[in-house]
């Protein structure tokens, strides 16, 4: 769709003056706007009146009742991120909140959530992440601790912060020299593997190696609690921060928008559909197309009305594309913050991310 340089600055004009009072736009707030002031001159009320109705007929405003101003269509702001936004400079001082993010960290998962608490920080809506796919998650560490009288607690961790814990019984007291073996021997065949790659293994492949039958029989109840909590480990877990963010927006002030709002976050299968979307984007993908806007997302309110939009970017380290990252909130969205904040704090955390 093309548009004559002044409906295009007067479309810009609506949306930002929109989205920063939540109220529909009439034309005197727009006939004073200081940027078209300095680019187009002087513009009368009736001149920006009949552009906003030429804007209404090409479906990027409309009008909630005949008395009231504009607001924009999902049409409109996406016009408006493809042809009119620009990232702007991160400021001193939330270059000093980003730097926050690349402190040393004990998992990925630590990271992501420190590093989404600044994002929502920062942007002033929910921020969400996606763990790496469990197919991409290494074995970390295996501990066997003694719970009395007979019985034993498998604790398993994985490279990207995941805990599994299984509790099981002994038919005799456990030394803690067996324990030793049984743990170091685990340690050594799973530690570093690939979660996928310890799905396939099987114990008699793993057992060669062990001979003293009480260690082979401790060895292989182990072994069966670590498989079957490696196979029960989902492959896609979201990290969201920021909730409360939600409730400054006008449109989530009334239960029945902020009771879907919380559902919406607690839903990982639609969080996770939105975050592989922006996993697949290059590095050097267009601004604009990190934004996803409206019916873009699939993800619709209470009454079946697009609510949401979502500006998100991969992350990785050493190379790897490991997951995707980005804030969600009303499409009525500060996208040049999103824009401009997001892939800055992707970059940091990929500082984290390689100095594991």
């Amino acid at each position: 769709m093309d548009l004559k340089p002044r409906q295009k600055a007067i479309l810009a004009a609506a949306i930002e003056r929109y989205v920063l009072t939540a109220e529909p736009v009439g034309s005197h707030a727009i006939a004073g706007d200081a940027r078209l002031l300095a680019q187009f001159g002087a513009l009368s009320s009736a001149t920006v009146r009949n552009e906003l109705a030429e804007l209404e007929n090409l479906g990027l405003l409309r009008q909630p009742h005949t008395s009231a101003g504009r607001v924009p269509t999902e049409a409109g702001y996406r016009f408006y991120v493809d042809e009119s936004l620009r990232p702007r400079q991160i400021s001193g001082l939330e270059e000093k909140q980003l730097e926050t993010v690349a402190p040393p960290a004990s998992s990925v998962e630590d990271a992501l959530r420190e590093a989404m608490i600044v994002l929502a920080k920062l942007t002033g809506y929910p921020a969400v992440a996606s763990l790496p796919s469990a197919t991409r998650d290494t074995m970390r560490f295996l501990q066997l601790n003694p719970v009395p009288p007979r019985r034993l607690i498998l604790v398993l961790g994985t490279t990207s912060g995941r805990i599994e814990h299984r509790l099981f019984e002994v038919d005799d007291e456990i030394t803690p020299a067996r324990l030793h073996v049984v743990v170091n021997f685990l340690n050594e065949q799973l530690g570093g593997c690939n979660l996928s790659k310890v799905r396939g293994l099987d114990f008699e492949t793993v057992s060669k190696g062990l001979h003293d039958a009480r260690v082979l029989e401790l060895a292989k109840r182990a072994w069966e609690l670590v498989s079957a909590s490696v196979a029960d480990i989902a492959d896609d877990k979201i990290v969201v921060q920021g909730l409360i963010t939600l409730l400054d927006e006008p449109e989530f002030r009334e239960i029945g928008p902020a009771r879907a709002a919380l559902r919406l976050f607690e839903n990982e299968d639609a969080l996770g559909t939105v975050l592989r979307v922006a996993q697949q984007l290059p590095a050097d993908f267009p601004a604009s197309g990190l934004v996803r806007i409206g019916r873009e997302l699939s993800l619709l309110d209470e009454n079946g009305a697009p609510l949401w939009s979502f500006v998100g970017v991969s992350y990785g380290a050493g190379g790897e594309n490991l997951g995707a990252l980005g804030v969600m909130g009303p499409s009525r969205m500060r996208y040049a913050d999103a824009v401009a904040l997001v892939p800055a704090l992707a970059a940091r955390l990929q500082l984290t991310l390689e100095s594991f």
